[in-house]
Formats: C-alpha cells, sequence, structure tokens
C-alpha cells in the first residue's frame, strides 16, 4: 500500500511540473505571439473593431433572446420563428469571428500563427 501512495504522490509530481506553452496564459493575452511595434499598432486597431462589434452582437442577440421569450409565452409554439432567431444570432457571431480572424491571419507571422492557434478558442463568441 505504501509503494501505491509513493509511486502516486511521483507520479503527481511528475505531471503537475509539466512545462507547457500555456504557462500563466491569461485569456485573450497576446503577449506569447511577440508582436512588433508594427503589429502592437495594428492589434489594437483590430481588437478595437472586434469589440466594439462584440458589443453590437450583445445588443443584437439581447433583442432577439426577447423575441423569442415572446414567442415561447404564446399559445402555440412557433417552431420556424425560433430556428430563424437562433440562425440569425448565429450568422452574426460566426461573421464577427471570421471577419476577426482573417485580419488577424493577414497580420501575423507563420510563427505567430502557430502560437496563436492554441489559443483560438478564447475568440469564439458566445
Amino acid at each position: 500500500m505504501r509503494i501505491l501512495l509513493i509511486f502516486l504522490l511521483l507520479f503527481t509530481f511528475i505531471y503537475a511540473d509539466r512545462d507547457d506553452d500555456r504557462k500563466h496564459h491569461y485569456s485573450k493575452d497576446l503577449r506569447y505571439l511577440k508582436l512588433s511595434s508594427t503589429q502592437k499598432k495594428e492589434m489594437k486597431v483590430i481588437l478595437k473593431k472586434y469589440r466594439k462589434e462584440i458589443r453590437e452582437f450583445r445588443e443584437y442577440k439581447e433583442d432577439l433572446v426577447e423575441e423569442k421569450e415572446k414567442l415561447f409565452i404564446e399559445d402555440i409554439l412557433n417552431e420556424s420563428k425560433i430556428r430563424e432567431i437562433n440562425q440569425k444570432i448565429s450568422e452574426f457571431s460566426t461573421k464577427i469571428e471570421i471577419n476577426f480572424l482573417k485580419e488577424i491571419h493577414n497580420l501575423l507571422s507563420l510563427k505567430q500563427k502557430k502560437r496563436f492557434k492554441k489559443y483560438i478558442e478564447e475568440w469564439e463568441i458566445e
């Protein structure tokens, strides 16, 4: 039993101390890309635009969710309208995400793109 506990303890230390690329990474922190000063300026513009679009999306989504709630209260549930609302929300978020990724793609070097792809999920719109 002691040998098993020692083995588990050693196993835990070995894997807990792994040096990972994601070490001390904060969500949406781009320092790991090591951008040049020109890239930093361009990235600020891209991020400012992205944040503005996200705010617009959230307002748009909020309005559509209210519309969906109204549909739910009705006597007969209109499935096609709800599907249409969900599709509008999805299309808008996809459009924003694709535009953002396209701009980032054009800005980054191949090495930076390889780093960015590890965290691409952080930039998905919810």
